[in-house]
């Protein structure tokens, strides 16, 4: 029998083609850095070369003007020549180490022919912003280069966590999957052997119904994640009755408590208000289903939900309380992000899909609201407060 494996095979050809990709972009920048370094070299020598130049045009022209004015019948006055204002005559007292000087041989030694001073002032000031052009550039080129290299590991290290995120994710969506269906297998097999003991009909169907409402619930959040991120869910956000949405929540979650819907209590503050908040009802349910998830999971062997009612200036905060294992306040924001969980509950929870909070942050905000996390340290449990507008 073959084994399937397109998904590891469809992840494995993901890897190896982003790999391709980062080895492409090293190639490029080592290309990059190899034109760059060329192109120095390159630009130097060029630089010097022209300065070169320019300075040896100037000696070939004085040593030529010299030989020909010294054939002439008499000495050439002193100053610019009248025919070629780079030169000038000059006497030869005046002549200084490193000058480019050339007499006038062989009739007249006493004076010379040289370049304006000016001139070589100009070649020189030439050469100097050269050089100055060729460092600015050349830092500019090479902090370019830097920067794109710096990209390229930023990227990787992104790249490599986002893909552990999703190893994780997928291993542990993989775990949360099998362990609802193999209790729901378990007792079909048990319904169709006809095995069950007298009386507890009712019993196993309600651990079965738990157990279809845990999975549905994670298929629904993975595909609220998913909708999320493409910006395809969609909001209707209307008025609605808050005493009645939570009592209807309630109601709901009694069967996937199995018994333990006692364990949600309210509070409202004041008792007789009639509340009425702008939300869209299915979005504020999933909000509510997360938040008490999440209080159940982490709230201890006997845990007690309270869910705290109040208008507060600008609308209506719905707290949800647990008195279970907590969190370092520090890590508030965090506990927001995608498959992040407190650094205390890695070793007691390890089932949820890591997506909830997540969710439910993203949820609230687009239906015009707020969420925060209050923590008050380790084992003194946790607050989760969502604050709607009031209609």
């Amino acid at each position: 029998m073959r084994r399937k494996t397109g998904g590891k095979g469809a992840g494995a050809a993901a890897v190896r083609v982003i790999r391709g990709h980062y080895i492409l972009f090293g190639l490029a920048l080592a290309a990059l850095v190899a034109l760059g370094a060329a192109w120095a070299v390159y630009f130097r020598h060029s630089a010097e070369l022209e300065s070169k130049a320019a300075l040896n045009e100037l000696v070939h022209v004085s040593v030529a003007t010299a030989l020909m004015r010294g054939q002439a019948d008499s000495p050439p006055p002193m100053g610019p020549l009248s025919d070629d204002a780079r030169l000038q005559v000059v006497a030869a007292s005046e002549r200084k180490p490193g000058d480019l000087f050339s007499p006038l041989i062989p009739r007249y030694p006493e004076i010379g022919v040289r370049p304006n001073p000016a001139l070589l002032a100009g070649i020189r000031t030439q050469a100097a912003r050269r050089q100055i052009q060729f460092v600015g550039e050349g830092s500019l080129l090479f902090v370019l280069i830097g920067v794109c290299i710096a990209m390229l590991f930023t990227l990787i290290r992104s790249d490599r966590k986002q893909m552990r995120s999703i190893e994780d994710f997928i291993s542990t969506v993989t775990h949360e999957m099998k362990t609802p269906l193999a209790g729901v297998k378990s007792l079909l097999q048990t319904f169709q052997a006809g095995r069950i003991p007298p009386g507890q009909e009712g019993m196993l169907s309600t651990m079965g119904l738990k157990e279809i409402e845990r999975l549905e619930h994670m298929v629904e959040n993975v595909l609220i994640s998913g909708r999320l991120r493409t910006e395809r869910y969609q909001m209707d956000i209307e008025p609605v009755a808050l005493r009645q949405m939570l009592d209807a929540f309630v109601e709901h979650r009694r069967h996937y408590l199995a018994g333990r819907a006692e364990s949600i209590l309210f509070r409202w503050e004041p008792a007789e208000a009639e509340l009425r908040v702008r939300c869209d009802p299915q979005a504020f349910s999933v909000v509510l289903d997360n938040l008490t998830d999440n209080a159940l999971k982490y709230g201890g062997n006997s845990p007690e939900v309270t869910v705290r009612v109040r208008r507060v200036p600008g609308g209506v905060e719905v707290a949800v309380e647990d008195h279970g294992i907590g969190f370092d306040p520090a890590q508030a924001e965090k506990l927001f992000e995608p498959f992040h969980r407190a650094a205390a509950v890695r070793s007691d929870v390890h089932h949820g899909t890591g997506l909830g909070l997540s969710i439910s942050q993203a949820l609230v905000r687009r239906m015009g609201g707020s969420i925060r996390a209050e923590g008050r340290g380790p084992d003194r449990g946790s607050r989760f407060v969502v604050t709607l507008g009031e209609a």
